[in-house]
């Protein structure tokens, strides 16, 4: 994973995180690198308002000021086989969205793309703020199904994907981020970001890494 963030790293930074051993053993405080065997899906955040148009990031911002256009369908295109990977598998699903003061959730604009509608049975959960955890009833939900490890996809990088992954590494969840199904509006918060979340409460992973652990679990 190193060359995401290599070039925004001095030579000091570089040898911080070798003589630590973060590449290997992640965060010196608990085991941010093991998974375990009762894994769930969170996607965060996959709205209409955020996803936007296919259209590069700055003509997609006209039809919605928190768009990424471009930017997310090239996650998207990860995303989408990923959940219906990890639906075969008959994991869990979650999905979150964000519903801030003064929206309507029946607006159009913060509806779930077409493209990753929630199957039948499929949690759907409406949250307040950044994290998926502040005010939403998701820790009762994740351990009425018996998860350990969630897995965590969506936008954005930086912003509500790290605040849901802290948290659920602190309320004593491992947590897998598959790093092409995360995206942000930024490059640079995107990549420090996921060097945030590798070193410290995830294992950020390839999808391929991602969908192999999942089959094993599965097996």
């Amino acid at each position: 994973m190193w060359e995401l963030w290599e070039d925004l790293l001095s030579p000091q930074d570089r040898a911080v995180i070798q003589e630590a051993d973060y590449a290997v053993r992640g965060s010196a405080f608990w085991e941010s690198r093991r998974m375990g065997q009762r894994p769930a899906l969170l996607v965060i955040d996959m709205q209409e308002m955020l996803v936007g148009p296919d259209l590069p990031i700055l003509e997609a911002i006209r039809h919605y000021r928190t768009a990424m256009g471009e930017v997310a369908w090239r996650a998207l295109a990860h995303i989408a086989p990923f959940i219906a990977a990890v639906r075969g598998l008959g994991f869990p699903i979650i999905y979150t969205r964000v519903i801030t003061r003064g929206c309507d959730p029946s607006d159009p604009a913060v509806q779930i793309i077409p493209d990753l509608a929630p199957d039948t049975g499929e949690l759907v959960i409406d949250k307040p703020h950044t994290s998926a955890f502040y005010g939403t009833d998701l820790v009762t939900q994740l351990v009425r199904r018996g998860v350990d490890t969630l897995l965590v996809v969506g936008n954005s990088t930086s912003g509500c994907v790290r605040a849901a992954v802290v948290d659920a590494r602190q309320l004593g969840f491992q947590v897998l981020v598959p790093v092409e199904c995360v995206f942000d509006r930024v490059d640079a918060s995107h990549r420090i970001g996921l060097l945030d979340m590798w070193m410290k409460y995830a294992a950020v992973v390839p999808v391929a890494d991602a969908l192999e652990y999942l089959r094993e679990v599965a097996g």
